[in-house]
């Protein structure tokens, strides 16, 4: 109890509370959390509780070692914090903020129908040491979010993305394991994120930022990824969501249409399609308030090799460890440690000393044929005519 009590501290600590009220957990966890005040630390002893724990008091704190689980099996999240999920639509928006400073510390949260933790329309949260498995779509899902931090955390299994941070700004994802999801990482319509790191290992994608349509933020920007160990990504995909179908099996780490990345020190290795890839959004046309084009982004001393080797059978364009499809401006390539290139010439074309990209005509693709690029990244059929870099032998 002593070691539990010194945890607490640590939880008020993150939250911003100079003195904390501790509230034991004597039966369920949701009874504790009903009778705490803002300020106040639940702290939870080993055992399993078969519930699911809903949070809409500001500066609450939830602290436990891995060995006090959640199994919220016949719900849909095992913590939610916050609001509803948005509507999506032509024009949805993102409710006020429903929560401010929420924290969780340990636990295991485990089984839920779609979520492991769900936070929507919370300034300021901390996900810290825990343990999320086997939750339906999502283990960690920030959405609507801001000013939060994902540290330490073990996500494992699900059928879309184990850490996913959805129209959110100013989030910090670090140390963190993801593994057996259709994605490890997914940044979608956000900004301001830190992606450093972390060990996303055996998912069907490593690390994805994209910009989708019919959400509140029209666009994904001024990302950091940084130090990232992005390996073995192979899992086959058996998504049905639209945006993730379009991602092979095999891909380290994707921008699709984001601006102002930072993607620098990672080490990406035995991903069977890609990777590190850069492309425009084929998703665009169904939300007039996107611009496609990634813009802005940087590739820099990156370890990139033996990937790219197997790319799934109905996907005719070959692999590689780095591959950028000339769309946008400002995009670049330097100093990184790689095979196989497409374009070939790829850091050549695009050095980081630009400060502008050259013309497609003189090292990618044209603008015709690169329509034609982003229609076959959707069919998996290959264009005559359009020549790829061959890997380098070994």
């Amino acid at each position: 109890m002593r070691k539990l009590v010194a945890v607490a501290a640590c939880a008020a600590a993150q939250i911003g509370v100079a003195k904390a009220n501790i509230i034991p957990v004597m039966g369920s966890i949701q009874a504790a959390v009903d009778a705490a005040n803002p300020g106040d630390v639940v702290v939870v002893p080993p055992g399993t509780y078969h519930e699911t724990v809903t949070v809409l008091k500001d500066n609450i704190s939830i602290t436990g070692p891995t060995t006090a689980i959640i199994d919220a099996s016949n719900f849909a999240n095992g913590i939610h914090v916050g609001a509803a999920h948005f509507s999506p639509g032509p024009s949805p928006v993102c409710a006020g903020t429903a929560v401010r400073n929420f924290a969780v510390n340990g636990l295991t949260v485990q089984n839920a129908s779609q979520n492991g933790i769900f936070l929507s329309s919370v300034d300021g949260y901390s996900v810290v040491g825990g343990s999320y498995v086997n939750n339906g779509n999502y283990a960690v899902y920030p959405s609507c979010s801001g000013n939060g931090r994902i540290f330490e955390t073990y996500a494992q299994g699900g059928a879309d993305t184990c850490l996913y941070v959805g129209n959110d700004v100013t989030v910090s994802l670090a140390g963190n394991r993801a593994s057996g999801c259709t994605v490890g990482i997914q940044i979608v319509n956000s900004s301001q994120v830190s992606v450093k790191n972390n060990t996303v290992q055996g998912n069907s994608a490593g690390i994805l930022a994209i910009v989708d349509p019919l959400n509140p933020r029209t666009g994904t920007d001024k990302v950091l990824i940084e130090g990232n160990v992005v390996k073995e990504n192979n899992l086959p995909s058996e998504s049905t969501e639209a945006g993730l179908q379009m991602i092979p099996s095999g891909t380290g780490i994707m921008n699709v249409g984001g601006d102002d990345f930072t993607i620098r020190n990672n080490t990406v290795t035995g991903n069977s399609t890609f990777g590190v890839a850069i492309l425009s959004d084929p998703l665009a046309p169904q939300d007039p308030r996107i611009e496609p084009n990634p813009d802005h982004n940087q590739v820099l001393r990156t370890l990139a090799i033996n990937n790219g080797f197997l790319p799934p059978p109905n996907f005719t364009i070959p692999g590689a460890d780095l591959f950028y499809d000339g769309s946008g401006r400002g995009n670049c390539f330097s100093q990184n440690i790689f095979g196989a290139a497409i374009p070939p010439n790829i850091e050549a074309a695009y050095p980081c000393a630009a400060t502008m990209a050259p013309e497609p005509s003189t090292a990618a693709l044209s603008g015709t044929a690169l329509s034609l690029l982003l229609v076959l990244f959707l069919s998996g059929r290959k264009s005559p005519g359009v020549t790829w870099g061959r890997r380098r032998p070994c």
